[in-house]
């Protein structure tokens, strides 16, 4: 289950005056173990300071000399995936403050976000695993965007394993998951949905993401891999335009998303004219 802020923050950290001396802020972190120290003028945070600052901070300067300005807030309950969106947006800061009204409960580093995150990575391929795309399905929709799911499902690879062996099973796994990143448009998201299923999710229409997916195809019949295994894949494609600017059922829409493209990549695997199946399901707007 995907986190919030609340669930994975650290609250191993100090608060310190601005005009402290630094030499205190450095023996706390040798002897306390506090890798952040939040400084304060009066009552009101200006500044932190971590290992990173405290590495070339001589010892006789204050906190506000040594102190950096480079961090942002968030409430509690933002999800992990909305944590490293702030962090990929801002490469200048090491630290995020979770704070609720003017309570400070603790903070985020972008260690602590990539041990979370880690949780969530499908260890054969690197791949997000599919929380990744509910969450950036939810965000699309509620922000209004147009949007396509694209689902990619290997042809007869039940068969392939058994004949081949799982450790070409799961090379041909990997080499699958190289293409679909190699080849994903940008603005997309793409995850190991599940066992020998892949999807990605794009703010683009379906004719433009069947022309991608056309490509995809393409490039998995045209890639060697090992022993000259033969390989191909069948793709199911939906999308969805909200006409009426209507949030609606969220979560009722993302459900159906998911096993309308599930379901025609299926019906693609069936078909001995083509590999990709669309299904629109605009009719639920």
């Amino acid at each position: 289950m995907m986190q919030k802020a609340l669930n994975i923050l650290d609250k191993n950290f100090m608060k310190v005056n601005i005009l402290n001396g630094i030499r205190s802020v450095i023996n706390a972190f040798y002897e306390k173990n506090i890798y952040c120290f939040v400084a304060y003028d009066e009552e009101e945070l200006v500044g932190v300071i971590t290992q990173k600052e405290l590495i070339s901070a001589h010892p006789n300067r204050i906190v506000a000399d040594v102190m950096t300005d480079k961090y942002k807030f968030i409430d509690p309950s933002t999800p992990t995936w909305k944590i490293k969106e702030i962090f990929d947006f801002n490469k200048d800061i090491s630290v995020i403050f979770v704070k609720e009204n003017d309570d400070l409960k603790g903070f985020l580093t972008r260690t602590t976000l990539d041990i979370e995150l880690a949780k969530h990575i499908d260890l054969l391929t690197g791949l997000y695993k599919s929380d990744y795309i509910f969450y950036n399905t939810y965000k699309l929709l509620n922000n209004g965007n147009e949007l396509s799911l694209i689902f990619i499902d290997l042809n007869n690879f039940g068969t392939i394993d058994k004949k081949y062996g799982h450790i070409n099973g799961d090379l041909i796994l990997k080499n699958v998951a190289k293409i679909l990143k190699e080849n994903i448009p940008q603005d997309s998201y793409l995850c190991r949905y599940a066992g020998d299923e892949f999807a990605i999710l794009t703010p683009f229409c379906i004719d433009r993401c069947t022309l991608f997916a056309e490509n995809l195809i393409d490039a998995i019949n045209s890639y060697k891999f090992p022993n000259n295994i033969p390989v191909s894949a069948s793709i199911g494609i939906t999308g969805y335009k909200n006409h009426n600017n209507k949030k609606g059922d969220t979560l009722s829409i993302i459900d159906k998303l998911i096993n309308i493209a599930s379901l025609a990549s299926t019906k693609a695997k069936k078909r001995i004219d083509t590999s990709i199946v669309v299904e629109n399901i605009n009719a639920i707007a």
